[in-house]
């Protein structure tokens, strides 16, 4: 067994990349890749650092990543701390080695001194153990049940993760938003701009007269947190599923479509 953990740079972008792809890659899927590829490289030659690959028996298997938080122009952009976005290891002969434990071991040391917390969203895939529990057993601390902090200082965090993958909030509807449909995605994860695409193509199914808006909320922060940060609206009205639960959002799409 041989495990190699490194800093990503511009020439292990791609790797760190490929760890999350999935069986089938569609072109809206390749699209998402070319967004998050762009925005590694800007975090890169920005901030000098998005996280960490590893490699085992000489394959890209894991990665970390992570960016400052005041990188966000969607969130609460605080200058101590960290996100860390996500953390994944799909490949099945590297499980149970110890290999998201060490990365996140060797970020810990990586940012101390630099940042005061590390903060993540710890949203739950269905796969492995519960990724709220994996940095708890680190040393993460609960802000919320799914929004955890790692505190340098000892001091307290009390406001939690503010980026895309947070629940949308209530919102009020405006008379400007009716007649559209705004749907959102964020640079950091690919899967985020192929559920949108997947969703304007539900959409139009289903409705061609309503405007669809397909934006990057990283591009448009106003326009996404003014909206509750919620992920896709259609006449004013927040769709809380996702495509990939077919029934339920075509249901909720009908239902905004007719109110």
């Amino acid at each position: 067994m041989r495990v190699e953990i490194i800093e990503v740079d511009e020439n292990s972008v791609d790797d760190m990349i490929s760890v999350c792809n999935p069986p089938t890659i569609s072109e809206a899927y390749k699209k998402g890749v070319e967004i998050k590829r762009v925005w590694l490289l800007e975090m890169l030659r920005t901030y000098g650092d998005v996280g960490l690959v590893a490699y085992f028996n000489g394959k890209s298997a894991a990665q970390l990543l992570t960016y400052p938080e005041k990188a966000d122009p969607t969130s609460l952009k605080r200058e101590n701390v960290l996100v860390i976005n996500c953390i994944y290891n799909p490949l099945l002969e590297a499980q149970r080695k110890g290999i998201a434990r060490t990365m996140v071991e060797k970020l810990i040391e990586k940012a101390r001194g630099k940042y005061e917390f590390l903060v993540t969203h710890a949203f739950e895939t269905g796969e492995f153990l519960s990724q709220a529990e994996f940095f708890k057993r680190l040393g993460f601390r609960e802000i919320t049940k799914e929004d955890l902090y790692y505190s340098f200082s000892g001091r307290e965090l009390k406001e939690p993760y503010s980026g895309f993958w947070k629940e949308g909030e209530e919102y009020r509807r405006s008379d400007e938003d009716i007649g559209r449909i705004m749907i959102f995605y964020e640079p950091v994860c690919p899967f985020s701009y192929l559920w949108a695409y997947r969703a304007k193509e539900i959409v139009k199914e289903i409705n061609l007269k309503l405007k669809i808006e397909v934006l990057n909320a990283w591009e448009h922060p106003e326009e996404f947190v003014s909206r509750g940060r919620n992920w896709m609206l259609v006449n004013g009205i927040p769709i809380r599923s996702l495509p990939i639960e077919k029934e339920k959002f075509r249901e909720e799409l009908m239902i905004a479509i007719k109110t």
